[in-house]
């Protein structure tokens, strides 16, 4: 059997999804805001809510309520906010405050707000709505509900991941921060100076995890405090990310003379000294001071000499889980059932945790026999497969998506509204904490224009691997995606509920299908199917570890032998065990959300039988656009 390939480097570094999903969004609760503008005018869309009497200004005033919680998310979602009649307010980066936090918690605000909110949307008659309010109106149900359920939980989420914590999360965020007018560059400006206070309260809020006996494991903080190191010292250089993307940025600014350009370009670099490097270098001390106190005392020699440890790898046992600990969500009291809530918020499916176990397993067992059946049947094909990366013929990202455009006509529907899309290359200061490659949601009212990163730390010599990861992150994957359902025009309130499972399983179940798309120069019934299982595979591992870890209190040695047992090596065990840790769920948006998709297709094949068209079927799951799969099911399967 051919141990983990390179393409498992891409899956096991995704930790990132292909919109940049800002921490403070991460947050389930509401808190109370503190810009007081911002503040007024929020308050009065509750009021205006509970008032309404149509579900048309129902979901559109809960759009401007949900849109305006912070600077970034409106930046971010709308281009001119005054063509949506909101008013400009003031610069705010988050009003996470670890004290309100708590208050709200003890208090029950967020649950009161949540129940209002669920009250006024049951007082309209769902019946006489027309079918795209019918899916809008279940969708905002069931978001509520599952936020709700999610305010039981206070302090189960990290925020010092290396991956998806804080720290992590704002360089990607602000490197990409629109800078379309002068007001714009003033209001990044302010969001700088509010880091500081940002990274205190999420220090704050990390002490309350431990007072709660939920610390973030050293592991995690070790490995956190190793890229903030790195990260801090390029921070240093004159040609940081936060420097070079603001020059280039500015150079798009509408109105802008050349003066103010160099003036707004000396304040962001001393903004970025007085403000974002003493922020960082403050996370990063209190990171490396938690780290030493919660280090665990590990016998190295037994770790070395532990037979689940592959003897060639570098290893820094800081960095490493103690082998017979569970750190996963399990190991807390209530933990499964959080677990059971993310799990759910990350993939749209319900189905339980035991059921999604039970066809993880099927799916990885079926595909491992193919993978058997190919290696003793066409043994050529297999070993040129176990030696050789996925080759293509494209050799630029730019025309890996020509390409990819061309050759989805005739199984997917036609994108009927101009676009236009950038290539950038992730910024050497971040390329350890992103994935390799991401694609960036554009703004609700200017969704012709999209950003794709690819970063050369992954892709740069392999250029298989590139050409299925933009047909995850373009055509017709995210990119497409996104662009197919803005045309349709949907509710605004649609563009803010996320759901990972149907975006990440769309992108996932098309980068599968684009093995087909590569011309193979040797074995092309065999290659297709083993590339392809390779991918498979790794997704099937990494959540069967996730569910493992999480919601069955794996340990680090339990991981190795599962690997083992199934005829791998572990030398990745510590990487993915550390990371499922860190990001529970996150895998399981991609591969349950994947097999959502595919087991849809299959009853959507049974309903139409000899009228089944693939082209007809993308159609319809496009149409309906972004939710929970059982909403889908409903509208789709009919």
């Amino acid at each position: 059997m051919k141990q983990l390939s390179s393409t498992s480097k891409k899956i096991f570094k995704k930790g990132i999804p292909h919109l940049v999903l800002f921490l403070i969004l991460s947050i389930a609760f509401t808190l109370s805001q503190t810009s007081d503008n911002r503040t007024y005018y929020r308050k009065q869309l509750l009021n205006d809510i509970s008032t309404e009497q149509s579900f048309s200004d129902f979901e559109n005033n809960l759009f401007k309520y949900e849109i305006t919680s912070d600077s970034i998310t409106s930046a971010y979602l709308l281009k001119a906010p005054e063509k949506y009649s909101i008013p400009q307010l003031k610069p705010l980066l988050t009003d996470f405050s670890c004290i309100d936090y708590d208050n709200n918690y003890k208090r029950g605000k967020s649950k009161n707000i949540i129940d209002n909110l669920s009250d006024k949307l049951v007082s309209f008659d769902v019946n006489k709505l027309n079918l795209n309010d019918r899916i809008t109106y279940e969708l905002i149900d069931k978001h509520l509900t599952l936020n709700r359920a999610f305010c039981d939980y206070p302090y189960y989420e990290s925020l010092l991941g290396p991956t998806t914590g804080a720290a992590s999360s704002l360089p990607v965020t602000l490197s990409e921060f629109p800078l379309n007018s002068i007001n714009d560059i003033e209001t990044y400006l302010g969001i700088l100076k509010q880091i500081p206070k940002y990274f205190e309260n999420v220090m704050k809020y990390e002490d309350k995890r431990i007072a709660t006996g939920m610390p973030t494991p050293f592991f995690i903080l070790n490995k956190a405090d190793d890229e903030l190191t790195r990260f801090i010292k390029s921070l240093k250089n004159d040609n940081n990310c936060f420097v070079t993307t603001f020059y280039e940025r500015t150079k798009s600014t509408t109105n802008l003379k050349q003066n103010d350009r160099n003036k707004y370009i000396s304040m962001n670099k001393y903004y970025i000294n007085q403000y974002i490097v003493p922020a960082y270098i403050k996370l990063q001390k209190y990171i490396s001071n938690r780290a030493k106190l919660s280090t665990v005392n590990i016998d190295n020699n037994q770790n070395s000499q532990n037979k689940y440890l592959d003897s060639s790898q570098s290893v820094n046992f800081k960095t490493i889980p103690d082998k017979n600990t569970s750190y996963g969500l399990s190991a807390f009291n209530g933990g499964k059932d959080y677990y059971e809530i993310v799990v759910q918020n990350a993939t749209g499916s319900y189905r339980t945790i035991s059921e999604m176990i039970a066809i993880t397993d099927s799916v990885l067992s079926n595909t491992l026999s193919e993978v058997l059946k190919i290696a003793t049947t066409d043994t050529d094909a297999y070993m040129y497969y176990c030696n050789h990366p996925l080759e293509t013929n494209f050799h630029s990202p730019e025309g890996i998506l020509e390409a990819l455009s061309l050759m989805i006509k005739d199984d997917y529907p036609a994108l009927t509204t101009p676009y236009a899309y950038k290539i950038k290359t992730v910024p050497d200061s971040i390329k350890t904490m992103v994935s390799p490659a991401y694609y960036m949601i554009p703004p609700i009212d200017d969704y012709e224009n999209n950003t794709i990163y690819v970063n050369p730390l992954y892709t740069s010599d392999e250029n298989g691997n590139l050409f299925t990861t933009l047909a995850h992150e373009g055509f017709p994957g995210h990119l497409y995606q996104t662009l197919y359902f803005y045309s349709t025009s949907p509710s605004p309130i649609r563009h803010i509920i996320d759901y990972p499972g149907y975006v990440e399983g769309w992108a996932t179940y098309v980068e599968l299908n684009s093995f087909s798309f590569i011309k193979y120069k040797k074995y092309e019934k065999s290659l297709p199917i083993l590339y392809r299982s390779d991918s498979v595979i790794n997704l099937a591992l990494s959540s069967r570890i996730d569910m493992g870890v999480n919601y069955e209190g794996w340990t680090l040695n339990d991981t190795c032998k599962y690997f083992e047992d199934l005829g791998f090596s572990s030398y990745y065990a510590s990487e993915i065990y550390s990371y499922v840790v860190e990001a529970p769920g996150n895998y399981l948006s991609y591969f349950i959300g994947y097999l959502e998709i595919e087991q849809l297709k299959q009853d959507y094949k049974k309903l139409k039988q000899d009228n089944y068209s693939e082209k007809e079927f993308h159609k319809a799951l496009l149409d309906i656009g972004p939710g929970d799969f059982e909403t889908i099911r409903k509208y789709l399967i009919n």
